[in-house]
């Protein structure tokens, strides 16, 4: 159960990579306060309330669990009396969810943006020709997929490694591949940074090409890979990656180079396979789905502290041997009811059980393991909690304003060429790192 809210305690939230301003984070920093459209909350309403037999059901696994609506009407004036805030006639109403990166230590995000059409039926003719050329400027046309954002915890600097919007922007789809180093660097890898600090000199524009040449990493061949579902290859080629942006805000502290990262090479390969594992799992249920995906993510977390990636990495082994091991004693136990008789049934026979689809992932099942019932907090025979086990991952979609169903059109093709190019990106990284 989540915690109470008091929009007075929200705060920007922290860590986020991607997308639009005025997200918010309740004062324990669990929960996510985003401000939505209807139809994002049609979606998610839709979603929570849906039951087994409804085809959206097998999608819940993969998007952030939803706790309700919030809408800010005013503000408690000293007699205790609710005054309505000057200029606030139009507050939207705002989704209350998980924040799929409270668990973590220090959690690393890749927000990826899926689909090759990113604007909606209803757009003008003027948005749906810009939305096309952006997506033709892009990699979201050609290989249903652009990078939106990503940050990468860096041990030595106590610092995350920045990569923003305007990389995505600007690659190409051969350079993707540097994006899934810049996500998951080995110990030797050095990673230029994007975010260059405010100069004092007037004019900089001159020496910005000359310092992106220097500082961005090659593309090493072994990283490329070709999806062989869409027939997408992803290969390397001489352009010159994206023009570092500038921040305001940066520290002027900020290193040129990161290096020296703390991961191994054996947990990387490990957090990838988990990673593909689970966008197979996605990919088998969008499959069936008729739906579509507007502008939304697939926001990828893991943990960025090696110790406790090590640590949750083993847990989520034996949790999946352990769930393995129950589904395959299940199965079994069915199978006998199928074949027993019994004299409490008109035919001597035993009904088997419906088959139930699982709403957790074994993901899932680690950051669920201490959520008990409220309700059963005053039982006598209470039994203890268990110690609660972080997941290494989070694999969760993300970004519903523009997501609908669509009876007897399909499923979303663009979404899953995106979601088979990233695996393949991932399999690509996958299969460097095991090279070195």
């Amino acid at each position: 159960m989540p915690p109470a809210l008091s929009l007075t305690d929200s705060t920007p939230l922290a860590n986020q990579v991607a997308g639009h301003g005025g997200v918010m984070s309740d004062a324990s920093g669990s929960l996510v306060i985003k401000p939505a459209l209807p139809r994002e909350i049609a979606f998610y309403q839709t979603l929570n309330s849906s039951s087994r037999e409804d085809p959206i059901r097998k999608l819940k696994p993969f998007v952030s669990k939803f706790y309700g609506t919030l809408r800010l009407e005013g503000q408690l004036s000293s007699k205790g009396d609710v005054e309505r805030l000057e200029g606030k006639d139009e507050v939207p109403e705002s989704v209350v969810i998980e924040n799929l990166s409270y668990s973590f230590t220090h959690p690393n995000i890749l927000d990826v943006k899926l689909g090759t059409v990113l604007y909606g039926p209803d757009a003008s003719e003027e948005k749906k020709t810009r939305m096309d050329k952006q997506a033709r400027e892009t990699t979201t046309h050609e290989t249903g997929l652009r990078f939106t954002g990503c940050q990468t915890w860096h041990t030595p600097t106590s610092s995350y490694i920045q990569t923003p919007k305007s990389f995505g922007k600007t690659i190409s789809a051969s350079q993707l591949p540097s994006g899934m180093m810049r996500f998951f660097p080995l110990p030797s890898d050095n990673i230029s940074s994007l975010v260059i600090p405010p100069s004092p000199a007037s004019n900089v524009s001159g020496s910005i090409a000359t310092e992106v040449e220097e500082h961005l990493p090659s593309i090493p061949e072994k990283s490329i890979s070709t999806d062989t579902s869409t027939g997408t290859a992803i290969t390397k080629d001489n352009v010159i990656p994206p023009t570092p942006i500038t921040a305001s805000n940066a520290s002027s502290l900020l290193p040129a180079e990161y290096k020296d990262h703390s991961i191994s090479s054996k947990l990387l390969v490990k957090v990838i396979e988990n990673i593909i594992e689970e966008i197979d799992k996605l990919i088998l249920v969008l499959n069936e789905l008729e739906i579509r995906f507007v502008g939304g993510s697939l926001l990828i977390v893991y943990e960025g502290d090696s110790e406790n990636l090590d640590k949750s990495l083993e847990e989520y082994e034996k949790r999946k041997s352990i769930n393995a091991l129950k589904s395959t004693l299940n199965e079994n136990d069915k199978q006998d009811k199928r074949k027993g008789r019994s004299a409490f049934s008109e035919d001597g026979s035993v009904e088997s059980d419906d088959e139930e689809y699982d709403d957790d992932s074994d993901l899932d099942d680690l950051d669920d393991e201490d959520d008990d019932d409220d309700d059963l907090i005053n039982d006598e025979d209470e039994k203890p909690k268990k110690k609660k086990i972080n997941s290494p991952v989070k694999i969760k979609l993300i970004d519903f304003a523009h997501t609908w169903l669509c009876q007897g059109e399909g499923p979303d093709l663009g979404v899953l060429k995106g979601l088979n190019n990233l695996k393949g990106l991932l399999q690509g990284r996958k299969d460097e790192i095991i090279g070195k």
